[in-house]
């Protein structure tokens, strides 16, 4: 990772102030190094220290003192040996600071390489980062112009589903409406077609009814025909007597044959149209069967049709999961792409950090060369004050040489001195023990000069000269002295700032080595950064390559399910068209069947108009009926009355019994003949007709006998005149008939 900018100041602020203190101690004169321990920085050889460094601080000049005794030779020969130690760590130190500018350059160039190495990598990674950008951004269109066609896509399948949801409540409601009208149209189907059943339930059992009555009344007629029978044979002998009457009785018998046979057409119109009512009603049923039927293929087009619509709502609802699904999908790779496009701004935030922190760098790097180069003007600058500093000495040496061969003879030990002094330009303590030493010694040649001179001063004339003389080198003695240690106070005030410069020198080197340092972790960690940012970037496009051949793909598999539910929705319209077709059929059948229902309905009155017809035709049927009844009673009564005279008549036939055997033998075999005839013609009204009367097999019977009597006309006589018999007493029944009414 890289280092947070607040760290990086606080580092140039622990230099600055590093800086500062170094160069505080140089003008207090402090010879103290403060080095910052650092973690990764290199520290320098301590070869590469100056040797400046080790040397003791100078201590007080020594005191002047006037040695009066005499120098010796060696004195001389060491002053001239002593000179030279001395310009030889300067060169050394001259060298030394050369060689640590060099390495000073050399690191700066290697810090300059470096940096443009750094700059390389960045605008590498600043054209990889464009070049990422411009693939990022057709990415994003590429998103952009698929999440438009999703989009699109989308608010086609809404359109789409809310079209055919729309298409399908509104099928659904008018399929349900029309089912609701199929439904209460069936229940008034189905109540009047109860009340129908019950009319033709209470028809048919007002039409068993009447047969009973019938075959009642016609077991009453042949019960009356039995008793005629046995009748004509007493009223054959009142024949003569009433034949006027029989002429009246045969006019009114055919006028009632005819109503009755008028009657008779008319109950067999109406027979034939309760037929007709019976077969429509027949034929209703059969309607009303049918109708149930197609209700039952309606109901079941109704439950495959809900089938279909759940169906297609289940469909639906998975093409809503998949919506989602895909749409989720679109959420995590927007996620995604947003997560990547975090990661990307930090890098960028990354990048912008490593750029200030490369720039603050460059600028230390520039105020370090700058330094390095003002540090280099004053190194040339102290150098030169080094080297007149060195000039000024090697005059001064060799001034001080030549006062000291002057003063070889009276100053050897203070030669001795000088020369510790020299050679404590490389060890200062012991210079300035010797000066002590010698400090002392002067004093004691002083002590003993001085004894000398109170010995002789028989000799002071003498020495006058040569005190003055002493005096005067003395003093120049001393001026020297002084000039030395004055040249001595700036070389070591040089030596104290060569050493504050190298100390300068060792902490900005120490401080270039830590940023060289530094700058090669930052670049290394840059390397390893971009290493793994574009292995980084590398495995996020090929997984951005990857979401958007995912997305592509199902993209197509969205455009193939859509193409798929455009299909299914087109299935959908034609099988709702269908259901509307089958709708349209059902409905015409519906409004078939709801006119043959009103054809039904109407036959239905008129079959109960004709039941009522019929129920009046059965109440006038009954009143005869009760009428017949009564006049078969008022025949009881004459049939006693007629035995009454039978009885009386019954002398009188006495005598015709004997010619009546024959004639009874063929009437009862007349009789037979008719009963027969009878019972055919009885059968023939059963098959014919549902319901008749007792007048309609009087008026069959008499219709049959008179047809019979013309027919007849070929056969034989007595067959005739069995036949005029038959029909003779069948008018004389109806005219008794007449007569009870």
């Amino acid at each position: 990772m890289l280092p947070s900018k607040p760290n990086s100041d606080t580092n140039f602020w622990n230099r600055s102030a590093i800086f500062e203190a170094s160069n505080n101690k140089s003008a207090q004169g402090t010879v103290k190094v403060s080095r910052t321990s650092r973690t990764g920085s290199t520290k320098p050889d301590a070869g590469s220290t100056s040797p400046m460094a080790k040397q003791p601080s100078p201590m007080s000049k020594p005191r002047a003192s006037v040695d009066r005794s005499p120098r010796s030779a060696e004195s001389k020969t060491a002053n001239k040996n002593s000179t030279t130690p001395d310009k030889l760590p300067r060169a050394a130190k001259g060298l030394e600071m050369q060689e640590k500018l060099h390495a000073v350059e050399k690191d700066l160039k290697k810090a300059r390489d470096q940096l443009a190495s750094v700059e390389l990598e960045k605008i590498k990674a600043v054209e990889e980062l464009n070049e990422a950008k411009h693939q990022l951004q057709q990415a994003t269109e590429a998103q952009r112009r698929a999440e438009e066609s999703l989009e699109m896509e989308k608010l086609r399948a809404s359109e789409l589903e809310k079209s055919g949801e729309d298409a399908s409540m509104k099928r659904e409601e008018e399929l349900q409406k029309e089912i609701e009208g199929l439904r209460s149209r069936q229940t008034l189907d189905a109540s009047a077609m109860s009340s129908m059943a019950q009319e033709l339930e209470r028809i048919k059992a007002e039409l068993v009814d009447a047969t009973n009555a019938r075959e009642l009344a016609l077991t009453q007629a042949d019960d009356a025909k039995r008793t005629a029978e046995l009748l004509s044979e007493e009223v054959g002998r009142l024949k003569a007597s009433q034949d006027s009457k029989l002429d009246d009785a045969n006019k009114e018998a055919t006028e009632m044959i005819q109503k009755m046979d008028a009657e008779v057409s008319a109950m067999q119109l109406e027979l034939g149209r309760a037929k007709a009512a019976e077969e429509k009603l027949a034929q209703m049923e059969a309607l009303v069967e049918k109708l149930q039927i197609e209700v039952a293929d309606a109901r079941k087009g109704k439950s495959d049709a809900s089938e279909l619509v759940d169906e297609w709502s289940k469909k639906t609802e998975m093409l809503k999961a998949d919506l989602e699904e895909a749409y989720q999908s679109e959420k995590s790779a927007s996620d995604s792409l947003a997560a990547m496009m975090v990661q990307l701004e930090e890098s960028k935030s990354l990048f912008e950090d490593a750029e200030y922190e490369i720039s603050t760098l460059r600028g230390k790097i520039k105020s370090l060369e700058i330094e390095v180069a003002k540090q280099k003007t004053d190194l040339e600058e102290s150098d030169r004050q080094l080297d007149s500093a060195q000039q000024d000495a090697v005059n001064i040496g060799k001034t001080v040489e030549l006062l000291k061969l002057e003063l070889q003879t009276l100053e050897e030990e203070k030669l001795q001195a000088v020369n510790r002094e020299k050679v404590a330009a490389a060890k200062v303590e012991s210079l300035t023990e010797e000066n002590d030493k010698l400090i002392n010694e002067l004093k004691i040649s002083k002590d003993e000069g001085e004894k000398a001179s109170k010995a002789m001063e028989g000799f002071a004339s003498a020495l006058q000269a040569l005190s003055k003389e002493a005096r005067d080198k003395e003093e120049r003695l001393l001026r020297t002295e002084a000039e030395v240690e004055e040249a001595q106070a700036e070389i070591e005030q040089l030596n104290i700032a060569l050493r504050n410069t190298e100390e300068r020198y060792e902490v900005m080197l120490d401080e270039a080595r830590y940023d060289i340092v530094c700058l090669k972790k930052i670049v290394e960690r840059f390397e390893a950064e971009a290493s793994k940012s574009s292995s980084e970037w590398t495995a996020k496009e090929l997984n951005f390559v990857d979401t958007i051949k995912e997305l592509e793909e199902e993209i197509g598999a969205m455009k193939v399910e859509m193409a798929r539910m455009v299909e299914l929705q087109r299935a959908t319209e034609q099988a709702t068209q269908e259901a509307k077709a089958h709708a349209a059929e059902t409905m015409t059948k519906l409004r078939q069947a709801e006119t043959g229902a009103m054809c039904a309905y109407g036959a239905a009155e008129e079959s109960k108009h004709e039941s009522l017809r019929l129920r009046e035709a059965l109440l006038d049927k009954e009143t005869e009926r009760q009428s017949i009844a009564q006049e078969n009673d008022d025949l009881r009564g004459q049939e006693a009355a007629a035995l009454q005279k039978a009885s009386v008549l019954l002398t009188q036939a006495t005598a015709k019994k004997v010619e009546d055997q024959h004639l009874k033998g063929n009437e009862e075999a007349d009789v037979a003949s008719d009963r027969d005839h009878e019972e055919e013609s009885i059968d023939g009204d059963d098959d014919d007709e549902d319901m008749g009367s007792i007048t309609d097999g009087s008026s069959i019977n008499l219709t049959d006998g008179t047809n019979g009597s013309t027919d007849d006309g070929t056969a034989s006589s007595p067959a005739k005149q069995q036949q005029r018999k038959k029909a003779l007493l069948h008018k004389f029944g109806n005219l008794l008939k007449n007569k009870n009414f």
